[in-house]
């Protein structure tokens, strides 16, 4: 399962593009992309093409419960058009058909074109051209019901606002556990954008009593679950469910901490490993011995290994340590190698640490290799940023000291008759910057030299 190819007809703010995903060159079926550019220039709406795409998994859901769970073409992402009427700019929506097709590859069917078009003038979207795709998806579900081990993959989307957004809630009627019973569990809330927090700790606290049951061995996949976390979490060294605080429980170097006491960037790691985690142990239970891992999982746990899927993450850096964001594309990468991240960053330190072909800069020119070059020069080569060097108000001093400068020559030269208004200039270019003495003082020692004893009187510095 993967999206190598995007097209986008009228969605949200493009009215015609196409977006590249390419394969690893050693062909594995996971992959890293890493979306970069200002504020505005569409990253987040790539990023929600490619869930309408994901969404083909639901819809025909093998679980009424899934119905909210996908993510399809809405009447509101439809290009807008601005039009001078009168004394204002209204907006309309183009009178176009939407769409979203994507190219790659699902179950058997590869290569595979699939995705929903809203014609023009109709309110709800079809997905006739995905017929194959659907098809095929339709008949691993038949086969998921007749107890065949079916690999299917884990598809989600983690939004920029992951950590507070609350998901869904579940029928209360509706089965708990990890077990093959519940496997359709894997596509719950999948593509709306949260992190379920409260449905991670169901699940720890689950596993808790049955660990209670096992007579203190935990089952094998609370065991796949608890190595993601530690090998994802820098420093991380035991995980569990707390019974007195009621939460998931975390170890820092040796320092324990419940959830809600774990800084913003702590929780937000642990919350979507486990959730991927916990999402591949529901999705091909299968893969989990029955008892305890064995050398066949070690050193990563083969349902890890082996589960595919395509992940999107806005805002990989968000919360994130410069430290962490350092390593937490390639902890991501080895944790679940066969699933391709789409991501998109602010962050240079994750420009960094991608491989060839795994930056797609909307704002301009990208360069195969990004390791080898420093972080200064990224954020000015790549992201647009003047001097990353230094900071904006130093920057601004510099400019300020060089006007400075430049005017003290000009008054030099100039009749006596000018004098005053070259002062008022000289002061006012200065004068956001009163809180240095060291800057003033230094200006000051200029001015004196260039226009003789500083008079107050006469608006000087």
């Amino acid at each position: 399962m993967r999206i190598d190819r995007l097209e986008l007809r009228n969605f949200k703010k493009y009215a015609d593009a196409t977006f590249e995903f390419p394969r690893p060159v050693a062909g594995a079926g996971g992959s890293f992309h890493v979306l970069i550019g200002e504020n505005g220039s569409g990253k987040t709406t790539i990023l929600d093409a490619a869930a309408v795409a994901l969404g083909v998994w639901l819809e025909r859901p093998p679980d009424p419960l899934l119905a909210n769970s996908r993510r399809g073409l809405r009447r509101d992402d439809k290009r807008l058009v601005g039009i001078l009427q009168g004394d204002r700019t209204q907006f309309q929506r183009v009178a176009e058909d939407m769409a979203v097709k994507a190219t790659g590859a699902i179950l058997d069917v590869a290569p595979a074109t699939w995705g929903p078009v809203l014609p023009a003038g109709k309110t709800k979207s079809n997905n006739a051209a995905s017929k194959p795709v659907l098809t095929a998806i339709g008949s691993a579900y038949e086969r998921v019901g007749r107890g065949e081990p079916v690999l299917l993959p884990v598809i989600g989307y983690y939004g920029a606002g992951r950590a507070w957004l609350s998901h869904n809630e579940r029928s209360k009627a509706k089965a708990k556990g990890n077990g093959p019973a519940n496997r359709w569990e894997a596509f719950y809330d999948c593509l709306n954008e949260r992190v379920r927090v409260s449905d991670l700790a169901q699940w720890f606290r689950a596993e808790h009593i049955e660990m209670g049951n096992r007579r203190g061995r935990p089952r094998p996949g609370f065991e796949v679950v608890r190595r993601a976390v530690l090998a994802c979490v820098p420093g991380a060294d035991g995980i569990w469910y707390d019974s007195d605080s009621d939460e998931i429980a975390l170890s820092i170097e040796g320092n324990p901490q419940p959830f809600g006491n774990l800084s913003a960037g702590q929780r937000v790691l642990l919350a979507v490993v486990a959730d991927l985690a916990v999402r591949m142990v529901t999705q091909n239970n299968f893969l989990v011995p029955a008892d305890e891992l064995g050398p066949d999982d070690a050193p990563l746990p083969r349902v890890l290994a082996r589960t595919p899927g395509v992940v999107l993450i806005d805002e990989l850096d968000v919360h994130l340590h410069p430290k962490w964001q350092r390593g937490v594309v390639e902890s991501l990468r080895r944790m679940f190698p066969a699933i391709q991240f789409i991501a998109t960053t602010h962050s240079p330190f994750i420009v960094q640490s991608l491989r060839e072909e795994e930056l797609i800069n909307l704002n301009g020119q990208t360069i195969p290799q990004t390791g080898n070059i420093s972080v200064e020069q990224i954020a000015e080569g790549l992201m647009g940023v003047e001097r990353p060097d230094v900071g904006q108000r130093y920057e601004a001093m510099v400019v300020a000291a060089k006007d400075y400068l430049v005017t003290l020559d000009e008054a030099a030269k100039a009749p006596a008759e000018k004098l005053a208004e070259f002062e008022h200039k000289l002061a006012e270019r200065i004068a956001p910057y009163a809180d240095n003495p060291a800057f003033q003082a230094f200006l000051e020692l200029k001015h004196v030299a260039k226009l003789g004893v500083n008079d107050p009187a006469a608006g000087g510095v």
